[in-house]
C-alpha cells in the first residue's frame, strides 16, 4: 500500500472511532425513511432448496456435513431466533447474533460440493446461484492450501441495509457484524466437530464474480472454510492473482429484488474506504501479533474479600514491572494488587440453549438489581480469546485485542477497572488510581445518554492496536480489526448469556474519554467495542421465540 492509500483507512478510523459527532452527522431517521430496504435479500427465478426444520435442540459432533448437519449449522449460525411484535414493526426479526437496529446487513453464502448458494434465513432455505464445486477456487482466493474444505462460507456486507440510516458509518457497523457472525459460526461449527479458518485476506474480484456481487454495493468481507481437522488448513506457498482466478469464472447476474439507496452515490467515504481495501494478489498477505503487554509478573492468589470472592489483601500479589499497569505502552504502577483467578466450578451450559436465550436487552437498556457471580463470569471471560484460527495473526495466536472489564455489581470482584491477562486470566487493576466504585460512572459519563447505568453489573471494552492493523494490512486493516473485535464481542455476549445476562453493544461512546477511564496512555490503543452486561427489566414489546422442531 502507498502512503496515500493507507491514509484513507486511517482517516476513516479517526472519524468513525474518535470523532463521534462527525461520524453521526449524516445519520437518518429509521422511521418513515424512503430509503429503507427490504428486511431480507430476495432472489427471483433461482432454484430453491428448503432445509429441514427438524434440528437438534443440543449441538453435538457430527461425522459428515450432510443435509441435516448443514441445516443445524445454518439454523444456529444465522437463523431467526425470535420475532417481535410492536407498534411500528421496525425491529421485527432477531437472529442468533446481534445487529445494529436489527438491520442484519451481513449476508451469508454457502459453497458446497453441489454449488454456490445464498442462505435465505426467514425460509431456512438455500437459493442456488451456481452449480458445480467451487470450494477450491475460494480456498485459492484466500491463499489457502491443503485438504478440500467440507464447505466454504462467505460473509458479505449488503451496505444499503445499514446505510439507509447510518450512511458512511455503515462500514464500521457491517464489518463489526461480519465479525459477530464469524464468531458465532466458529462456535457452532466447533460444537459440531468442525473447525473454521477465518480469512480476512483474500483477493476480492474472483469472490465477487463467483457470487455475482457488486464490490461497491455488497463486497465480500470474510471467507470461512470449514474442515473436520485443523491440520487441513495451511497457507499456500503459490501466489494467486485476482485477475488469473477471475478469468476462470463465467459471470452471473442473478435477479435480485432491488431496494434501498445506491451506496456508491449516497456514501462516498464508505465507498472510498471499501475500494482502498480491495486486494489483487495473495503475495501481499501478511500477519503479525500486536504488541500489547508482556505479563511476566507473578501474583499470589487473592484472598477472599468482604464480599466472599477474590479480592486483594493489600500486601499479597503486589506487581512490579510492565505487567501491572493495565496500560499498553504505559509505565508500571507501583503497589498494584493483581487478582489471580481462583479455582471455580463453572457450570457447563449447552451452546444451543445459550444462543436461543442470548439477547441485547430491551430498547432502553435498563438493568435491574441482581446478584451475579463475578468469579463465574471472570472464568468464562478468561478463555474467550483463545482457540480461534485466523489469518490475521501467526498460527496459534490469540484474538488480537485486549479485554478490559469494568466492574459495577459483581459478587466476588471489587468494583473497579481491570485488564484481563491473556495468559493467566488474572485481573490487572487499571484506570485512574482509586477509581473503585466510580469506574462505572466514568464510563457512563463518556457514553451518549440512552442506556441506564444504575445496577450495571459490568462493562467490557475490547481494545485494539490501530497501528498494528494499518501497518500490517494497509487499508484492509480497518476491516480486520473490526471483524476480529466482532468475533471476540460475540464470545463475550455468549459468556454473559450463559449466566442470564443481556449484552448490549454500544458504539455511542467518546473514545478519548473511555481511553482515559481505562488508563490507556497511547492513542494507537483504541476501544473498538463497548459491551454493557446486566440482567435487564423486560421492555414493553412482545417478543416470541422461534423454536426449531426438535429431532425425534
Amino acid at each position: 500500500m502507498t502512503g496515500a492509500e493507507d491514509g484513507v483507512g486511517r482517516e476513516f478510523w479517526r472519524i468513525s472511532l474518535e470523532d463521534l459527532a462527525v461520524a453521526m452527522e449524516t445519520r437518518q431517521s429509521e422511521y418513515g425513511n424512503p430509503d429503507e430496504p427490504l428486511k431480507f435479500k430476495i432472489y427471483r427465478g433461482r432454484p430453491r432448496r428448503p432445509l429441514t426444520t427438524r434440528v437438534p435442540r443440543e449441538l453435538t459432533e457430527v461425522t459428515a456435513l450432510d443435509e441435516p448437519a448443514l441445516s443445524t449449522l445454518l439454523r444456529y449460525g444465522y437463523g431467526i431466533s425470535r420475532q417481535e411484535f410492536d407498534t411500528d414493526g421496525t425491529w421485527p426479526y432477531h437472529r442468533m447474533v446481534a445487529s445494529a437496529r436489527c438491520l442484519f446487513g451481513v449476508q451469508l453464502y454457502v459453497c458446497t460440493a453441489d454449488g454456490v448458494h445464498h442462505y435465505d434465513a426467514p425460509h431456512h432455505a438455500l437459493v442456488q446461484l451456481r452449480d458445480e464445486d467451487h470450494r477450491r477456487l475460494l480456498a485459492r482466493a484466500a491463499g489457502a492450501a491443503g485438504a478440500l474444505p467440507e464447505a466454504v462460507f462467505v460473509l458479505s456486507g449488503l451496505f444499503s441495509k445499514t446505510a439507509y440510516i447510518y450512511r458512511d458509518y455503515a462500514y464500521r457497523l457491517c464489518t463489526q457484524e461480519a465479525g459477530l457472525l464469524t464468531g458465532n459460526i466458529d462456535l457452532v461449527a466447533r460444537s459440531m466437530g468442525l473447525r473454521a479458518h477465518v480469512h480476512h485476506q483474500f483477493v476480492d474480484e474472483p469472490v465477487h464474480k463467483l457470487l455475482g456481487l457488486d464490490h461497491d454495493e455488497e463486497p465480500a468481507l470474510v471467507v470461512l472454510p470449514l474442515h473436520f481437522s485443523a491440520s487441513g488448513i495451511r497457507r499456500s506457498p503459490v501466489p494467486q492473482t485476482a485477475e488469473t482466478l477471475a478469468a476462470t469464472i463465467d459471470p452471473i447476474e442473478p435477479a435480485v429484488v432491488r431496494s434501498g439507496l445506491k451506496v456508491a452515490q449516497a456514501c462516498p467515504t464508505l465507498t472510498k474506504v471499501n475500494r482502498a481495501s480491495l486486494r489483487t494478489d495473495t503475495a501481499t498477505f501478511h500477519d503479525a501479533a500486536p504488541a500489547f503487554h508482556s505479563d511476566t509478573t507473578t501474583s499470589a492468589t487473592a484472598e477472599p474479600d468482604a464480599r466472599g470472592g477474590a479480592g486483594g489483601s493489600g500486601e499479597a500479589g503486589v506487581s512490579s514491572g510492565s505487567g501491572g499497569s493495565g496500560t499498553p505502552g504505559g509505565a508500571a504502577a507501583s503497589g498494584v494488587v493483581l487478582l489471580s483467578l481462583p479455582a471455580a466450578d463453572v457450570p457447563e451450559v449447552g451452546l444451543a440453549d445459550v444462543l436461543r436465550a442470548r439477547d441485547s436487552g430491551p430498547g432502553v437498556f435498563r438493568p435491574v438489581a441482581s446478584r451475579v457471580d463475578g468469579i463465574e463470569l471472570w472464568a468464562r471471560l478468561a478463555r474467550v480469546r483463545t482457540g480461534v484460527t485466523s489469518d490475521a495473526v501467526p498460527a496459534g495466536g490469540p484474538v488480537p485485542l485486549e479485554v478490559y472489564l469494568t466492574v459495577g455489581d459483581l459478587t466476588g470482584i471489587p468494583p473497579g477497572c481491570y485488564r484481563l491477562d491473556q495468559d493467566t486470566g488474572a485481573l490487572h487493576p487499571s484506570g485512574p488510581a482509586g477509581s473503585g466504585t466510580d469506574a462505572i460512572t466514568a464510563i457512563e459519563r463518556v457514553t451518549i445518554p440512552g442506556p441506564v447505568f444504575r445496577h450495571m453489573n459490568a462493562v467490557v471494552h475490547l481494545v485494539g492496536d490501530r497501528d498494528w492493523a494499518f501497518d500490517t494490512f494497509g487499508d484492509r486493516g480497518y476491516r480486520v480489526i473490526n471483524q476480529e473485535a466482532g468475533l471476540l464481542a460475540h464470545r463475550v455476549c455468549v459468556a454473559a448469556a450463559a449466566q442470564g445476562l443481556s449484552g448490549r453493544i454500544v458504539n455511542a461512546y467518546h473514545a478519548e474519554g473511555v481511553r482515559a477511564a481505562l488508563g490507556l496512555t497511547e492513542r494507537r490503543h483504541t476501544p473498538v467495542f463497548q459491551i454493557l452486561l446486566a440482567r435487564t427489566a423486560p421492555g414493553g414489546r412482545v417478543i416470541v421465540p422461534v423454536e426449531p422442531e426438535a429431532v425425534e
